[in-house]
């Protein structure tokens, strides 16, 4: 597991934009601190979007699952996730 990302809340408000880029540079959260305390959590829009449908799409598989039970290949299931996040995502989103 990679060390978290962690800056002064002081740091979004002197440069916005570098804390922006290294958000969507490396698609993980920052942790702003003030006072020394984890204050606040920034992160892209399309990284947390994307990782919150892809929960939602692993739980729909599984309540499918309980009702359809078939195995699938590794690779059947990721394309099935990626399929079902780029869908409710739409067209505005990379995958």
């Amino acid at each position: 597991m990679s060390a978290p990302i962690i800056r002064s809340s002081t740091d979004i408000r002197r440069n916005y934009n570098s804390i922006e880029a290294l958000a969507k540079e490396t698609g993980k959260p920052i942790y702003l601190t003030k006072n020394g305390r984890a204050s606040l959590v920034v992160m892209d829009a399309a990284a947390f979007d994307y990782d919150r449908y892809v929960g939602l799409a692993i739980d729909e598989a599984v309540e499918h699952n309980k009702k359809h039970p078939k195995t699938y290949t590794l690779e059947e299931a990721k394309a099935e996730v990626h399929r079902r996040v780029a869908q409710r995502l739409g067209d505005n989103h990379e995958l």
